[in-house]
């Protein structure tokens, strides 16, 4: 039941998908001729990244135990199935772990100034959960940046170390991408999670604004999103991947069409699954870019 729990609580799904992320950004983004990251590097700062990713999810259920009470009384943990000082406890354990881990791999790359992006990646997901996930519109751009900066942290060490001709263009696209996409997926929860927001007094951008003002912003920012796709989908040859992206684009655009009509949460709840599935094979894209 513990451990159960614990894979719950870190989301072990979303875990995996991080380390596919960068595990795909390694091994098709980058020319291993001349990049500065060995394999071994690679595999430290995923682990480095995905024990952050696990602190973030922690300390936000730490923060957020009133509205999940609301919004997801049967997946409620902190404060209910383990009290907050057990999840206290293992967002400290966690850091810590994660402290070592990127204390030694900027060590072994002898590239120190790196290591300064722990302690602010660390507070920026504290802060996250502590205050910014309840501010209009900076929450949400928070943890899209976040979800860019998963494939973006692989490529760092050979822009920094000026080795930028190791890089694939398609990084660039692909972390705009998962920018946009994460952006617009947060205020489709935020509209999804209104009514548990407001009860605990959360001040997002559609609790604040309501919710026709929000739904315009997620529209916004999906149309956005699709240009961008248009974009990537303009330095491809295959007409295979033309189309795979045009069905992508149209994807998206469903989800708007469910954000814009939406009678009830469920219409938030299927645009948001929809999204993510756009945001799974546009990585699996990545295979044969």
């Amino acid at each position: 039941m513990r451990a159960t729990t614990f894979l719950r609580i870190i989301r072990w799904p979303n875990l995996l998908l991080v380390l596919v992320i960068q595990g795909i950004g390694y091994h098709f983004l980058l020319d291993h001729r001349v990049s500065s990251l060995s394999l071994s590097d690679f595999l430290q700062l995923s682990l480095v990244t995905t024990i952050l990713a696990a602190s973030g999810y922690v300390i936000n259920d730490y923060y957020d135990g009133r509205m999940d009470r609301i919004n997801k009384p049967d997946r409620w943990i902190a404060g209910n199935i383990w009290s907050l000082e057990q999840v206290l406890w293992i967002y400290r354990v966690l850091i810590g772990v994660g402290a070592i881990a990127a204390v030694v791999l900027a060590v072994r790359i002898a590239f120190l100034q790196y290591l300064i992006l722990y302690p602010l990646a660390a507070g920026g997901l504290w802060l996250y959960s502590y205050t910014l996930k309840c501010k209009p519109v900076i929450g949400n751009l928070w943890v899209a940046l976040f979800a860019a900066g998963v494939i973006w942290i692989v490529v760092l060490p050979d822009y920094l170390n000026g080795h930028p001709e190791a890089i694939r263009s398609a990084v660039w696209h692909y972390g705009f991408f998962a920018f946009f996409a994460t952006w617009y997926r947060e205020i489709v929860k935020d509209l999804e999670d209104l009514s548990g927001d407001a009860a605990a007094g959360c001040q997002t951008f559609a609790v604040l604004y309501g919710m026709y003002p929000a739904k315009i912003m997620a529209v916004v920012i999906c149309v956005v999103q699709i240009v961008g796709l248009l974009v990537w989908e303009s330095t491809l040859e295959s007409n295979h991947l033309q189309l795979i992206f045009t069905i992508l684009e149209g994807a998206m655009v469903a989800s708007a069409a469910l954000v814009w009509w939406a009678k009830d949460v469920q219409y938030f709840s299927k645009a948001s699954m929809i999204v993510k599935g756009v945001m799974l094979a546009g990585t699996l894209l990545l295979f044969v870019l």
